[in-house]
């Protein structure tokens, strides 16, 4: 079955869902023709990650984020591919999907994945590497359990998360173009520190997707 058949099957008993008001939307786009006009999309490549170059969506402090906290806390999961669409979308329009990649996200510790009953970023990297026929594999593990990021100010972020990640299927990343997913990216430490595994392991490049953009004050 060719990936546009697949995708039209998927689509057949998941609706893609407007990521702005959670509404029914066409197959190929992000937001209802209701939202549209209200909702200007935020594709950024950008420094913030030292050389890493960064695609995200939205703003935090947007409508958008009222998805992600009903995929994170009110069992709103079943939304996550409409999201990972949408990151999916972002990240051909910013020029990054023009060769073979290998998606991977942020991963949580054992503990951590059975409290939620899922990995968010997974469901998202899962959904965005499907919707352009790419490939996903769990590139990464979790060593130890950190502190909650955004309990922490920016200078203790990068400590919290340093050595807690590292490439967990090393001979499948060498010479891979791959795309580092997240839900969300602040200061982004966490999102330098997975990149930094993935480099270490011999990846051809690594560019960072998430869906919303915030600055530090912002809770999530």
């Amino acid at each position: 079955m060719n990936k546009k058949r697949i995708e039209r099957l998927w689509l057949w008993f998941f609706p893609r869902r407007c990521v702005w008001c959670t509404g029914v939307t066409e197959s190929e786009h992000m937001l209802c023709a209701e939202c549209a006009p209200k909702a200007e999309p935020k594709r950024l490549t950008s420094g913030r990650l030292q050389e890493l170059p960064l695609v995200c969506v939205f703003d935090y402090h947007s409508q958008a984020s009222k998805i992600m906290l009903g995929i994170k806390f009110h069992g709103g999961h079943k939304n996550a591919h409409s999201v990972g669409y949408a990151m999916a979308d972002a990240l051909a329009q910013a020029g990054f999907a023009d060769k073979p990649l290998l998606f991977c996200c942020v991963p949580m510790t054992d503990q951590q994945a059975k409290a939620r009953g899922f990995n968010q970023s997974e469901l998202l990297a899962k959904a965005a590497a499907r919707w352009l026929g790419a490939a996903y594999a769990p590139l990464l593990q979790k060593n130890r359990q950190t502190e909650t990021q955004h309990d922490l100010p920016a200078a203790e972020r990068d400590e919290n998360v340093k050595q807690a990640y590292s490439a967990a299927l090393p001979d499948k990343i060498e010479g891979q173009h791959i795309v580092l997913c997240d839900d969300i990216c602040t200061t982004g430490a966490t999102l330098r520190v997975c990149a930094a595994a993935l480099q270490q392991a011999g990846a051809a490049s690594v560019t960072c997707l998430a869906f919303l953009h915030t600055m530090l004050s912002a809770k999530h």
